[in-house]
């Protein structure tokens, strides 16, 4: 489907940490959106200043929500856009463009899937995963996800969620920087792919993620022996 302008209202806001927020967008006009798992919005920010600004933001939602669009979002400091979006009221009319981006899963490959996410690149991969795991595909799912610290992490709950549904999903939280409490995993993305990756020509990767860890893992994946082709990536940055 070719991205469209949408108009639609700002239907919920949820604050998940002190500065990473989920944000609901209900359709008006059109009611309804149809795009691929793994696609982005760009989403005009109103804030008053006479330079329009469009931000790209990846969809959570998977695509048979088609009423609604959700993203999730990490204020940026001095960020324009996430500035606005984490204090533009609850009912406020909000312009979105998409959709967009050619990140997205490749239904034929008959692999397990590894998702590799740090921080808020987790967000198209839970619309991916919710996706196909709706549409019964039942081969091996795992998420590693990586932060540094703790006090980072977000969305367990729905993490667990997913993981009591459907029995052929399993993840992964590693921290590079945790405190001696810290039971979990512990090293960066990278580590935990150069460690665990068993099956590099029977696995297909989707990498999201901001800074050179995207390009990082990438690397890593074809070093130990993976397809090009089963190397999917987005870079936030």
């Amino acid at each position: 489907m070719p991205p469209i302008m949408m108009s639609a209202v700002l239907e919920k806001r949820i604050q998940l940490l002190e500065d990473v927020y989920e944000l609901q967008f209900k359709l008006v006009n059109p009611a309804e959106i149809t795009f691929r798992a793994g696609q982005f919005v760009n989403i005009r920010v109103d804030d008053g200043n006479p330079k329009m600004l469009f931000r790209s933001y990846s969809i959570m939602s998977p695509p048979y929500e088609k009423d609604r669009v959700r993203t999730c979002i990490k204020v940026v400091p001095g960020g324009r856009a996430t500035t606005w979006l984490s204090t533009v009221n609850e009912g406020s009319p909000i312009t979105l463009m998409g959709p967009l981006g050619i990140f997205k899963f490749n239904e034929n490959a008959d692999k397990k899937t590894i998702f590799i996410a740090t921080g808020t690149g987790i967000t198209p991969l839970i619309c991916m995963l919710n996706d196909q795991l709706e549409k019964g595909n039942d081969k091996p799912f795992h998420l590693i996800w990586g932060f540094r610290f703790e006090k980072d992490i977000f969305y367990t709950e729905l993490l667990e969620e997913i993981a009591k549904k459907y029995p052929n999903f399993t993840y992964t939280v590693t921290l590079s920087r945790p405190e001696e409490s810290w039971t979990g995993s512990q090293g960066r993305v990278t580590e935990w792919i150069e460690n665990n990756i068993t099956e590099p020509l029977n696995t297909q990767v989707y990498i999201c993620g901001v800074g050179t860890m995207v390009l990082d893992t990438a690397a890593i994946c074809e070093k130990i022996g993976m397809p090009k082709e089963d190397i999917h990536f987005e870079r936030y940055d």
